[in-house]
């Protein structure tokens, strides 16, 4: 798929346009502000007491273990999307199910496309650790059946 069956002018188009734009000193400027965005929300996360499952960022994602606060990225993914914040439920090592992951991904690159710098960042972090504590609420309520938990944070 898409190598066979003729020309694809549009994606040739569409690659020929982002190689010109990565090309760019602006890009470029935007690359390390999204992987200084990343590590901003990284720490300041470690620095609330939470544990990065890569013990921090290199790139543009953050992969963050909640499992040591007792939730899964299942149940913190439906929290946050309830609040409008976009983030995808992740494995972590040492998850047992990928039905049942035990951590979130956040990336940098939309919000860095939004002007948000690194104190940006440290507000989101503020803001998903309320969204932590609303979560914890709302299981102590609903049990362990994510289920159970959606129709509670509803009520919530």
């Amino acid at each position: 798929p898409a190598l066979q069956g003729g020309p694809h002018e549009h994606q040739i188009a569409g690659v020929a346009t982002q190689l010109k734009e990565v090309m760019t000193p602006e890009f470029k400027v935007y690359a390390q502000q999204v992987k200084l965005n990343a590590s901003a929300l990284a720490d300041k996360l470690t620095g609330m007491g939470y544990k990065m499952a890569t013990g921090g960022t290199e790139n543009h994602l953050v992969l963050w273990d909640l499992k040591p606060e007792g939730l899964t990225g299942s149940k913190f993914e439906k929290t946050c999307d309830a609040v409008c914040i976009t983030l995808n439920k992740n494995c972590v090592p040492g998850d047992r199910s990928a039905v049942t992951p035990g951590g979130v991904r956040i990336g940098a690159p939309a919000l860095t496309t939004r002007k948000m710098v690194k104190e940006d960042f440290e507000t989101i972090a503020a803001f998903l650790h309320e969204a932590v504590q609303i979560a914890l609420k709302v299981q102590e309520k609903s049990g362990p059946k994510l289920k159970d938990f959606r129709a509670k944070l509803l009520e919530a």
